[in-house]
Protein backbone atom coordinates (compact mmCIF):
# COMPACT_ATOMS: atom_id res chain seq x y z
CA UNK A 1 0.00 0.00 0.00
CA UNK A 2 3.13 2.34 0.85
CA UNK A 3 4.44 1.93 -2.11
CA UNK A 4 1.26 2.57 -4.37
CA UNK A 5 0.67 5.32 -3.05
CA UNK A 6 4.21 6.47 -3.26
CA UNK A 7 3.78 5.67 -7.13
CA UNK A 8 0.45 7.95 -7.70
CA UNK A 9 2.26 10.75 -5.87
CA UNK A 10 4.87 9.91 -8.21
CA UNK A 11 2.62 9.99 -11.18
CA UNK A 12 0.69 12.91 -10.13
CA UNK A 13 3.26 15.03 -9.19
CA UNK A 14 4.95 14.37 -12.54
CA UNK A 15 2.15 15.60 -14.50
CA UNK A 16 2.03 18.35 -12.24
CA UNK A 17 5.21 19.15 -12.38
CA UNK A 18 4.90 19.55 -15.88
CA UNK A 19 1.19 21.28 -16.27
CA UNK A 20 2.88 24.24 -13.50
CA UNK A 21 6.23 24.41 -15.53
CA UNK A 22 4.24 25.40 -19.00
CA UNK A 23 1.72 27.29 -17.25
CA UNK A 24 4.92 28.93 -15.36
CA UNK A 25 6.65 29.63 -18.39
CA UNK A 26 3.31 31.01 -19.68
CA UNK A 27 2.91 33.12 -16.88
CA UNK A 28 6.35 34.75 -17.83
CA UNK A 29 5.88 34.87 -21.17
CA UNK A 30 2.50 36.95 -19.97
CA UNK A 31 3.61 39.08 -17.27
CA UNK A 32 6.59 40.46 -19.88
CA UNK A 33 3.09 41.21 -22.54
CA UNK A 34 1.22 42.95 -20.64
CA UNK A 35 3.32 44.41 -17.69
CA UNK A 36 3.19 44.68 -13.59
CA UNK A 37 -0.10 47.66 -14.72
CA UNK A 38 -1.80 45.36 -16.72
CA UNK A 39 -1.00 42.48 -15.26
CA UNK A 40 -2.58 43.74 -11.60
CA UNK A 41 -5.81 44.36 -13.65
CA UNK A 42 -6.07 40.62 -14.86
CA UNK A 43 -5.02 39.12 -11.47
CA UNK A 44 -7.82 41.41 -9.64
CA UNK A 45 -10.27 39.64 -12.23
CA UNK A 46 -9.03 36.44 -11.44
CA UNK A 47 -9.17 36.69 -8.57
CA UNK A 48 -13.28 36.94 -8.59
CA UNK A 49 -12.91 34.11 -11.18
CA UNK A 50 -11.26 32.20 -8.62
CA UNK A 51 -13.37 32.92 -6.02
CA UNK A 52 -16.11 31.35 -8.62
CA UNK A 53 -14.34 28.48 -9.74
CA UNK A 54 -14.06 27.35 -6.26
CA UNK A 55 -18.04 27.56 -5.55
CA UNK A 56 -18.57 24.87 -8.06
CA UNK A 57 -15.58 23.38 -8.37
CA UNK A 58 -13.57 22.81 -4.88
CA UNK A 59 -15.76 20.30 -2.94
CA UNK A 60 -16.57 18.53 -5.77
CA UNK A 61 -14.33 16.79 -6.77
CA UNK A 62 -12.78 15.73 -3.29
CA UNK A 63 -16.45 15.07 -2.25
CA UNK A 64 -16.90 12.48 -5.60
CA UNK A 65 -13.54 10.98 -5.26
CA UNK A 66 -14.16 10.12 -1.49
CA UNK A 67 -17.58 8.76 -2.08
CA UNK A 68 -16.64 7.06 -4.83
CA UNK A 69 -13.64 5.00 -3.16
CA UNK A 70 -16.19 4.39 -0.39
CA UNK A 71 -18.95 2.76 -2.96
CA UNK A 72 -16.19 0.83 -4.44
CA UNK A 73 -15.49 -0.94 -1.13
CA UNK A 74 -18.96 -1.83 -1.08
CA UNK A 75 -18.83 -2.49 -4.98
CA UNK A 76 -21.64 -0.53 -5.45
CA UNK A 77 -21.41 0.73 -8.99
CA UNK A 78 -24.80 1.88 -9.10
CA UNK A 79 -24.48 4.35 -6.44
CA UNK A 80 -20.66 5.41 -8.05
CA UNK A 81 -22.43 6.65 -11.12
CA UNK A 82 -25.41 8.36 -8.88
CA UNK A 83 -23.29 10.73 -7.01
CA UNK A 84 -21.38 11.55 -10.13
CA UNK A 85 -24.57 12.52 -11.86
CA UNK A 86 -26.01 14.32 -9.03
CA UNK A 87 -22.63 16.48 -8.42
CA UNK A 88 -22.62 17.62 -12.36
CA UNK A 89 -26.41 18.80 -11.65
CA UNK A 90 -25.21 20.19 -8.71
CA UNK A 91 -22.20 21.78 -10.03
CA UNK A 92 -23.49 23.20 -13.65
CA UNK A 93 -26.81 24.75 -12.24
CA UNK A 94 -24.46 26.49 -9.04
CA UNK A 95 -22.00 27.31 -12.30
CA UNK A 96 -24.81 29.61 -14.54
CA UNK A 97 -26.86 30.63 -11.61
CA UNK A 98 -23.07 32.66 -10.28
CA UNK A 99 -22.94 33.52 -14.39
CA UNK A 100 -26.18 35.00 -14.07
CA UNK A 101 -25.97 37.25 -11.04
CA UNK A 102 -22.79 38.67 -12.49
CA UNK A 103 -24.15 39.51 -15.87
CA UNK A 104 -27.26 41.20 -14.31
CA UNK A 105 -25.39 43.18 -11.97
CA UNK A 106 -22.18 44.31 -13.93
CA UNK A 107 -22.19 47.42 -13.65
CA UNK A 108 -22.73 47.35 -9.81
CA UNK A 109 -20.55 44.86 -9.30
CA UNK A 110 -18.01 46.90 -11.34
CA UNK A 111 -18.02 49.98 -9.75
CA UNK A 112 -16.38 48.11 -6.61
CA UNK A 113 -13.13 48.09 -8.92
CA UNK A 114 -10.26 49.87 -9.02
CA UNK A 115 -10.00 49.69 -12.96
CA UNK A 116 -13.40 49.07 -15.40
CA UNK A 117 -11.43 47.15 -17.33
CA UNK A 118 -11.69 44.23 -14.55
CA UNK A 119 -15.09 43.38 -14.78
CA UNK A 120 -14.91 43.13 -18.88
CA UNK A 121 -11.65 40.60 -18.57
CA UNK A 122 -14.16 38.81 -15.50
CA UNK A 123 -16.99 38.09 -18.40
CA UNK A 124 -14.17 36.72 -20.68
CA UNK A 125 -13.80 34.18 -17.95
CA UNK A 126 -17.93 33.19 -17.11
CA UNK A 127 -17.51 29.92 -19.67
CA UNK A 128 -14.78 28.57 -17.59
CA UNK A 129 -16.80 28.71 -14.59
CA UNK A 130 -19.26 26.40 -15.80
CA UNK A 131 -16.63 24.37 -18.02
CA UNK A 132 -15.42 23.58 -15.02
CA UNK A 133 -18.48 22.71 -12.99
CA UNK A 134 -18.94 19.98 -15.60
CA UNK A 135 -14.80 19.33 -15.52
CA UNK A 136 -15.10 18.73 -11.63
CA UNK A 137 -18.03 16.09 -11.47
CA UNK A 138 -16.23 14.01 -13.98
CA UNK A 139 -12.87 14.37 -12.63
CA UNK A 140 -13.82 13.38 -9.18
CA UNK A 141 -15.21 10.08 -10.15
CA UNK A 142 -12.05 9.32 -12.09
CA UNK A 143 -9.87 10.43 -9.09
CA UNK A 144 -12.01 8.13 -6.97
CA UNK A 145 -11.57 5.09 -9.13
CA UNK A 146 -7.51 5.89 -8.88
CA UNK A 147 -7.76 6.77 -12.42
CA UNK A 148 -4.68 9.17 -12.15
CA UNK A 149 -3.51 8.69 -15.90
CA UNK A 150 -6.72 10.02 -17.70
CA UNK A 151 -6.91 12.80 -15.00
CA UNK A 152 -3.39 14.04 -15.29
CA UNK A 153 -3.18 14.32 -18.90
CA UNK A 154 -6.53 16.40 -19.50
CA UNK A 155 -4.85 19.25 -17.44
CA UNK A 156 -1.72 18.69 -19.10
CA UNK A 157 -3.49 19.21 -22.12
CA UNK A 158 -5.60 21.99 -21.12
CA UNK A 159 -2.51 23.87 -20.37
CA UNK A 160 -1.20 23.65 -23.60
CA UNK A 161 -4.32 24.70 -25.37
CA UNK A 162 -4.49 28.01 -23.07
CA UNK A 163 -0.96 29.03 -24.44
CA UNK A 164 -1.47 27.95 -27.84
CA UNK A 165 -4.76 29.45 -28.38
CA UNK A 166 -3.84 32.66 -26.73
CA UNK A 167 -0.57 32.53 -28.91
CA UNK A 168 -2.69 32.58 -32.12
CA UNK A 169 -5.39 35.31 -30.71
CA UNK A 170 -2.77 37.82 -29.58
CA UNK A 171 -0.45 37.49 -32.88
CA UNK A 172 -2.99 36.87 -35.65
CA UNK A 173 -6.72 36.71 -35.01
CA UNK A 174 -7.21 39.68 -32.20
CA UNK A 175 -4.10 41.83 -32.66
CA UNK A 176 -5.90 45.14 -31.48
CA UNK A 177 -7.35 43.36 -28.17
CA UNK A 178 -5.46 44.17 -25.17
CA UNK A 179 -2.65 41.07 -23.32
CA UNK A 180 -5.36 40.70 -20.17
CA UNK A 181 -8.64 40.45 -22.21
CA UNK A 182 -7.03 37.58 -24.83
CA UNK A 183 -5.56 35.96 -22.04
CA UNK A 184 -9.42 35.67 -20.38
CA UNK A 185 -10.65 34.10 -23.83
CA UNK A 186 -7.68 31.82 -24.06
CA UNK A 187 -8.40 30.22 -20.83
CA UNK A 188 -12.42 29.93 -21.28
CA UNK A 189 -11.93 28.14 -24.84
CA UNK A 190 -9.12 25.77 -23.20
CA UNK A 191 -11.05 24.72 -20.07
CA UNK A 192 -14.58 24.07 -22.04
CA UNK A 193 -12.23 21.93 -24.73
CA UNK A 194 -10.65 19.99 -21.63
CA UNK A 195 -13.83 19.61 -19.77
CA UNK A 196 -14.91 17.69 -23.19
CA UNK A 197 -12.01 15.63 -23.03
CA UNK A 198 -12.45 14.29 -19.51
CA UNK A 199 -16.22 13.69 -20.62
CA UNK A 200 -14.77 11.53 -23.33
CA UNK A 201 -12.91 10.12 -20.90
CA UNK A 202 -15.21 9.17 -18.34
CA UNK A 203 -17.48 6.98 -21.08
CA UNK A 204 -14.70 5.69 -22.31
CA UNK A 205 -13.25 3.72 -19.05
CA UNK A 206 -16.87 2.22 -19.11
CA UNK A 207 -18.44 4.73 -16.47
CA UNK A 208 -21.85 5.87 -17.03
CA UNK A 209 -24.37 8.53 -15.26
CA UNK A 210 -27.08 6.55 -13.09
CA UNK A 211 -30.10 8.15 -11.58
CA UNK A 212 -29.49 10.94 -8.70
CA UNK A 213 -31.97 10.64 -6.57
CA UNK A 214 -30.95 9.63 -3.17
CA UNK A 215 -27.04 11.28 -3.81
CA UNK A 216 -27.82 14.63 -3.29
CA UNK A 217 -27.54 14.81 0.02
CA UNK A 218 -24.43 12.90 0.25
CA UNK A 219 -22.53 14.71 -2.31
CA UNK A 220 -23.74 18.11 -0.80
CA UNK A 221 -23.17 16.81 2.81
CA UNK A 222 -19.68 16.30 1.99
CA UNK A 223 -18.60 19.14 -0.64
CA UNK A 224 -20.44 21.83 1.04
CA UNK A 225 -18.19 22.34 4.24
CA UNK A 226 -14.63 21.49 1.35
CA UNK A 227 -16.23 24.13 -0.56
CA UNK A 228 -16.57 26.40 2.42
CA UNK A 229 -13.41 26.43 3.39
CA UNK A 230 -12.10 26.39 -0.01
CA UNK A 231 -14.53 29.92 -0.72
CA UNK A 232 -13.39 31.38 2.74
CA UNK A 233 -9.87 31.05 1.17
CA UNK A 234 -10.49 32.77 -2.26
CA UNK A 235 -12.95 34.95 -1.12
CA UNK A 236 -9.95 36.77 0.84
CA UNK A 237 -8.45 36.73 -2.46
CA UNK A 238 -10.90 39.81 -3.90
CA UNK A 239 -11.36 41.28 -0.87
CA UNK A 240 -7.23 41.64 -1.05
CA UNK A 241 -7.68 42.50 -4.61
CA UNK A 242 -9.69 45.70 -3.92
CA UNK A 243 -8.56 46.12 0.05
CA UNK A 244 -4.66 46.62 -1.05
CA UNK A 245 -4.64 49.16 -3.88
CA UNK A 246 -7.04 51.11 -1.76
CA UNK A 247 -4.90 50.85 1.41
CA UNK A 248 -1.59 51.89 -0.77
CA UNK A 249 -3.60 54.98 -2.57
CA UNK A 250 -4.47 55.93 1.07
CA UNK A 251 -1.11 56.10 2.28
CA UNK A 252 -0.14 58.49 -0.71
CA UNK A 253 0.64 55.40 -4.05
CA UNK A 254 -1.24 56.70 -7.46
CA UNK A 255 -3.63 54.21 -8.28
CA UNK A 256 -1.31 52.81 -11.27
CA UNK A 257 1.29 51.48 -8.63
CA UNK A 258 -0.81 50.51 -6.26
CA UNK A 259 -2.34 48.13 -9.58
CA UNK A 260 1.99 47.72 -10.40
CA UNK A 261 2.75 46.28 -7.01
CA UNK A 262 -0.48 44.02 -6.53
CA UNK A 263 0.24 41.99 -10.05
CA UNK A 264 4.11 42.60 -8.80
CA UNK A 265 3.01 40.74 -5.66
CA UNK A 266 0.45 38.20 -7.24
CA UNK A 267 1.79 37.51 -10.52
CA UNK A 268 5.17 37.40 -10.39
CA UNK A 269 6.33 36.42 -6.78
CA UNK A 270 3.44 34.75 -4.90
CA UNK A 271 3.31 31.99 -7.93
CA UNK A 272 7.03 31.14 -7.06
CA UNK A 273 5.83 29.99 -3.61
CA UNK A 274 3.44 27.64 -5.05
CA UNK A 275 5.67 25.49 -6.77
CA UNK A 276 6.73 23.45 -4.25
CA UNK A 277 2.60 22.88 -3.66
CA UNK A 278 3.16 20.67 -7.01
CA UNK A 279 3.92 18.07 -5.31
CA UNK A 280 2.39 18.36 -1.88
CA UNK A 281 -1.30 18.62 -3.95
CA UNK A 282 -0.36 15.46 -5.62
CA UNK A 283 0.25 13.78 -2.60
CA UNK A 284 -3.42 15.82 -0.98
CA UNK A 285 -5.24 14.42 -4.02
CA UNK A 286 -3.48 11.03 -3.60
CA UNK A 287 -4.42 11.02 -0.33
CA UNK A 288 -7.87 11.16 0.42
CA UNK A 289 -8.90 8.43 -1.71
CA UNK A 290 -6.42 5.86 0.13
CA UNK A 291 -7.13 7.29 3.41
CA UNK A 292 -10.85 7.16 2.97
CA UNK A 293 -10.73 3.53 2.27
CA UNK A 294 -8.56 2.74 4.40
CA UNK A 295 -10.84 4.59 7.61
CA UNK A 296 -13.64 2.53 6.12
CA UNK A 297 -11.93 -0.47 6.62
CA UNK A 298 -10.76 0.52 9.99
CA UNK A 299 -7.03 -0.21 9.10
CA UNK A 300 -6.16 1.87 12.20
CA UNK A 301 -2.50 1.37 11.81
CA UNK A 302 -2.34 2.23 8.08
CA UNK A 303 -4.15 5.19 8.51
CA UNK A 304 -1.45 6.42 11.34
CA UNK A 305 1.64 5.51 9.36
CA UNK A 306 -0.13 7.44 5.75
CA UNK A 307 -0.81 10.32 8.08
CA UNK A 308 2.39 10.66 9.84
CA UNK A 309 4.43 9.87 6.43
CA UNK A 310 2.45 12.47 4.61
CA UNK A 311 3.29 15.44 6.69
CA UNK A 312 6.98 14.78 6.97
CA UNK A 313 7.16 14.54 3.11
CA UNK A 314 5.12 17.68 2.84
CA UNK A 315 7.40 19.31 5.55
CA UNK A 316 10.54 18.10 3.32
CA UNK A 317 9.14 19.49 -0.41
CA UNK A 318 7.44 22.47 1.10
CA UNK A 319 11.42 23.05 2.74
CA UNK A 320 13.70 22.25 0.47
CA UNK A 321 13.18 24.69 -2.16
CA UNK A 322 13.49 27.49 1.09
CA UNK A 323 16.97 28.12 0.81
CA UNK A 324 17.55 28.21 -3.24
CA UNK A 325 14.68 31.56 -3.13
CA UNK A 326 16.06 33.04 -0.10
CA UNK A 327 19.64 32.37 -1.31
CA UNK A 328 19.09 33.41 -4.91
CA UNK A 329 15.45 35.56 -4.84
CA UNK A 330 16.64 38.20 -6.16
CA UNK A 331 18.70 37.08 -9.44
CA UNK A 332 15.33 34.91 -10.06
CA UNK A 333 13.21 37.69 -10.29
CA UNK A 334 15.68 39.63 -12.50
CA UNK A 335 15.73 36.57 -14.76
CA UNK A 336 12.46 35.85 -15.03
CA UNK A 337 10.60 39.11 -15.10
CA UNK A 338 13.25 41.36 -15.36
CA UNK A 339 11.84 42.71 -12.10
CA UNK A 340 14.62 42.41 -9.02
CA UNK A 341 12.47 43.67 -6.92
CA UNK A 342 9.49 40.89 -7.20
CA UNK A 343 12.90 38.78 -6.72
CA UNK A 344 13.68 40.40 -3.12
CA UNK A 345 10.15 39.27 -2.16
CA UNK A 346 10.47 36.41 -3.14
CA UNK A 347 13.56 36.00 -0.77
CA UNK A 348 11.59 37.65 1.84
CA UNK A 349 8.52 35.54 1.62
CA UNK A 350 10.47 32.10 1.05
CA UNK A 351 9.58 30.72 4.57
CA UNK A 352 5.79 30.87 3.56
CA UNK A 353 5.99 27.81 1.84
CA UNK A 354 6.53 25.63 4.85
CA UNK A 355 3.58 26.25 6.68
CA UNK A 356 1.34 26.54 2.99
CA UNK A 357 2.81 22.81 2.16
CA UNK A 358 1.29 21.80 5.80
CA UNK A 359 -2.17 23.63 5.52
CA UNK A 360 -2.69 21.84 2.22
CA UNK A 361 -1.49 18.32 3.55
CA UNK A 362 -4.07 18.78 7.32
CA UNK A 363 -6.71 20.16 5.03
CA UNK A 364 -6.90 17.20 3.02
CA UNK A 365 -6.36 15.03 6.37
CA UNK A 366 -9.34 16.33 7.70
CA UNK A 367 -11.01 16.14 4.91
CA UNK A 368 -10.86 12.82 5.08
CA UNK A 369 -12.10 12.30 8.26
CA UNK A 370 -15.18 14.25 7.50
CA UNK A 371 -13.68 17.41 9.26
CA UNK A 372 -14.18 19.70 6.65
CA UNK A 373 -15.95 22.03 8.75
CA UNK A 374 -13.32 21.84 11.57
CA UNK A 375 -10.97 23.15 8.37
CA UNK A 376 -13.49 26.28 7.56
CA UNK A 377 -13.70 27.39 11.02
CA UNK A 378 -9.30 27.66 10.71
CA UNK A 379 -9.02 28.85 7.15
CA UNK A 380 -11.58 32.01 8.78
CA UNK A 381 -9.69 32.41 11.89
CA UNK A 382 -6.52 32.45 9.42
CA UNK A 383 -8.00 34.23 6.67
CA UNK A 384 -9.46 37.24 9.33
CA UNK A 385 -6.06 37.95 10.47
CA UNK A 386 -4.37 38.14 6.61
CA UNK A 387 -6.82 41.01 6.32
CA UNK A 388 -5.84 42.62 9.64
CA UNK A 389 -2.73 42.51 8.46
CA UNK A 390 -2.99 44.29 5.14
CA UNK A 391 -5.45 46.52 6.75
CA UNK A 392 -3.48 47.89 9.22
CA UNK A 393 0.12 47.68 7.81
CA UNK A 394 -0.36 48.00 3.78
CA UNK A 395 0.45 51.63 3.67
CA UNK A 396 3.87 51.34 6.03
CA UNK A 397 4.71 48.03 4.72
CA UNK A 398 3.61 47.61 1.05
CA UNK A 399 4.04 44.13 -0.56
CA UNK A 400 5.68 43.28 2.81
CA UNK A 401 1.99 43.20 4.36
CA UNK A 402 1.25 40.81 2.20
CA UNK A 403 4.03 38.85 2.79
CA UNK A 404 3.81 38.70 6.63
CA UNK A 405 -0.04 38.67 6.64
CA UNK A 406 -0.36 35.54 4.19
CA UNK A 407 2.47 33.99 6.10
CA UNK A 408 0.68 34.10 9.70
CA UNK A 409 -2.48 33.17 8.13
CA UNK A 410 -0.87 29.95 6.95
CA UNK A 411 1.04 29.11 9.84
CA UNK A 412 -2.01 29.44 12.34
CA UNK A 413 -4.12 27.72 9.88
CA UNK A 414 -1.67 24.44 10.22
CA UNK A 415 -1.25 24.34 14.00
CA UNK A 416 -5.11 24.67 14.13
CA UNK A 417 -5.24 21.92 11.59
CA UNK A 418 -2.97 19.75 13.21
CA UNK A 419 -4.67 19.93 16.57
CA UNK A 420 -7.75 18.94 15.38
CA UNK A 421 -5.96 15.83 13.88
CA UNK A 422 -4.49 15.19 17.04
CA UNK A 423 -7.88 15.70 18.80
CA UNK A 424 -9.39 13.27 16.55
CA UNK A 425 -6.84 10.62 16.01
CA UNK A 426 -5.70 10.71 19.74
CA UNK A 427 -2.29 10.23 18.31
CA UNK A 428 1.38 11.71 17.80
CA UNK A 429 3.12 11.88 13.96
CA UNK A 430 6.26 12.94 15.54
CA UNK A 431 6.42 16.05 13.09
CA UNK A 432 8.30 18.89 15.73
CA UNK A 433 11.27 17.12 15.46
CA UNK A 434 12.16 16.83 12.11
CA UNK A 435 10.63 19.77 11.18
CA UNK A 436 13.19 21.96 13.49
CA UNK A 437 15.81 19.78 12.15
CA UNK A 438 14.51 20.73 8.70
CA UNK A 439 14.46 24.43 9.32
CA UNK A 440 17.99 24.29 10.72
CA UNK A 441 19.58 22.58 7.81
CA UNK A 442 18.01 25.41 5.24
CA UNK A 443 20.17 28.10 7.47
CA UNK A 444 23.66 26.56 6.17
CA UNK A 445 21.72 25.33 2.62
CA UNK A 446 21.15 29.17 2.29
CA UNK A 447 24.25 30.66 2.76
CA UNK A 448 25.64 27.79 0.12
CA UNK A 449 23.52 29.28 -2.46
CA UNK A 450 23.81 33.17 -1.58
CA UNK A 451 27.40 32.54 -2.14
CA UNK A 452 28.06 30.21 -4.58
CA UNK A 453 25.71 31.87 -7.03
CA UNK A 454 28.39 34.80 -7.93
CA UNK A 455 31.39 32.21 -8.20
CA UNK A 456 28.94 30.28 -10.75
CA UNK A 457 28.62 33.62 -12.39
CA UNK A 458 31.92 33.87 -13.63
CA UNK A 459 32.09 30.86 -15.30
CA UNK A 460 28.68 30.09 -16.64
CA UNK A 461 25.72 32.02 -18.12
CA UNK A 462 23.06 33.48 -15.52
CA UNK A 463 20.19 30.99 -16.01
CA UNK A 464 22.81 28.06 -15.65
CA UNK A 465 24.49 29.63 -12.68
CA UNK A 466 20.75 30.12 -11.11
CA UNK A 467 19.86 26.58 -11.40
CA UNK A 468 23.48 24.83 -10.27
CA UNK A 469 23.10 27.37 -6.79
CA UNK A 470 19.64 25.75 -6.19
CA UNK A 471 20.66 22.37 -6.91
CA UNK A 472 24.02 22.68 -4.77
CA UNK A 473 21.53 24.24 -1.54
CA UNK A 474 18.39 21.80 -2.74
CA UNK A 475 21.02 18.93 -3.24
CA UNK A 476 22.87 19.93 0.15
CA UNK A 477 19.28 20.22 2.08
CA UNK A 478 18.37 16.43 1.00
CA UNK A 479 21.47 14.87 2.26
CA UNK A 480 20.86 16.40 5.56
CA UNK A 481 17.99 15.47 6.03
CA UNK A 482 19.21 11.79 4.76
CA UNK A 483 22.47 11.60 6.55
CA UNK A 484 19.51 12.83 9.87
CA UNK A 485 17.33 9.67 8.88
CA UNK A 486 14.41 12.18 8.31
CA UNK A 487 14.37 10.70 4.71
CA UNK A 488 14.79 7.38 3.31
CA UNK A 489 16.23 7.41 -0.40
CA UNK A 490 17.53 3.94 -0.40
CA UNK A 491 13.88 3.14 -1.61
CA UNK A 492 13.15 3.37 -5.76
CA UNK A 493 10.82 5.60 -4.92
CA UNK A 494 11.49 8.68 -2.51
CA UNK A 495 9.78 7.47 0.85
CA UNK A 496 9.66 8.61 4.35
CA UNK A 497 11.37 6.62 7.04
CA UNK A 498 8.57 4.31 8.41
CA UNK A 499 8.71 4.81 12.57
CA UNK A 500 6.54 3.76 15.01
CA UNK A 501 3.46 5.45 16.07
CA UNK A 502 3.14 6.67 19.67
CA UNK A 503 -0.26 7.50 21.34
CA UNK A 504 0.83 11.01 23.11
CA UNK A 505 -0.76 14.82 23.16
CA UNK A 506 3.17 15.86 21.92
CA UNK A 507 3.26 17.49 18.52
Amino acid sequence: MAKSLFRAVLLVAAFSVLTRFFGFLFRIYLSRELGAELLGVYQVASAVFGVLLVLVSSGIPLAISKLTAQYRVKKDIHAENGVTTSALIIGVTTAVALCAVILIFRDALGSLFTDERCMYILITLLPAVVSGAVYSAFRGSLWGTQNYFSVCWTELAEQFLRIIIFVIMANFLFTGLDGASIAGWSLSIACVISSLLVVIVYFKNGKRLARPKGYFKPVLRSAVPVTGVRAASSLIQPVIAVLFPAMLVLAGYTSEQALSSYGMAMGMTFPLLFLPSTVVGALSFTLIPELSTAIAKNEKELVANRIKTSLIFAAFISTMVIPFYMGVGEPVGKFLYDNSASGIYLARAAWIMLPLGLSNITSSILNAYNLEVKSFINNIIGGVLLLGIIAGFSGLLGVDALIWGFGACMTVTTLLNLYMIKRHTKLSFGLLRPTLLMIAFAVPCTLLAYFSYPLLLMAFPQFLAIGLAGVLSMGCFAVLCWLFKIIDFTAVLVKIKPQKVKKSTKV
